[in-house]
């Protein structure tokens, strides 16, 4: 036989616990002890539940955007090698793309410039990522990643480009080069 401990908790937490214990049909106890046995299960490791709890929106987030997972050289190499075949047919596609993404972030929220920079930075995981308010209502968008390919490289930045020309930008200087990507926007 078990012994039991008393814990304590903030009432706030306390009944949510009793909450999602009545909506799973289970007791107080026994949903507590389902919580801390998963939390000392991330512990054990080397994780916590609130790292766990962000790659999981992560990944929702990630999926609601259309995207896949793939392995990451082999991707910036297919694009690399189609943008070599025909620039101006890739180029259309990823400023189609484009274009889709500004229209969805457009009507997605009241802040549509910070929710695409926040999905930009999302999809440049792992790269240096800044977009940074300019004069004038402008902005500066600044990406470096030395795995990108040229072809990624161009192709992303004109991505970038389209996205934000949804918003209400025209580009008044793109410089994008080998892994380097700089991208001055001025409000339409």
């Amino acid at each position: 036989m078990s012994k039991r401990k008393m814990l304590a908790a903030e009432e706030d937490l306390a009944n949510k616990v009793a909450e999602i214990a009545d909506k799973r049909g289970l007791t107080v106890y026994q949903t507590v002890n389902d919580i801390l046995e998963q939390a000392l299960r991330a512990e054990e490791q080397g994780l916590n539940l609130k790292e766990i709890v962000s790659s999981r929106g992560d990944l929702e987030k990630a999926r609601d955007m259309g995207l896949t997972f793939t392995v990451e050289h082999l991707y910036y190499q297919v694009v690399d090698e189609a943008y070599g075949k025909d620039k101006e047919k890739i180029k259309d596609l990823w400023r189609d793309m484009g274009f889709w993404y500004g229209k969805y972030f457009q009507n997605k929220g009241s802040e549509p410039e910070k929710n695409l920079t926040e999905a930009l930075r999302f999809l440049t995981h792992g790269s240096q990522f800044t977009v940074e308010k300019g004069k004038n209502g402008g902005l500066n968008v600044n990406c470096i990643n030395e795995r990108y390919t040229h072809g990624y490289t161009e192709v992303f930045a004109t991505f970038i480009e389209a996205a934000f020309q949804v918003l209400g930008y025209k580009t008044a200087e793109n410089e994008a080069s080998r892994g380097i990507i700089h991208i001055r926007l001025v409000k339409d």
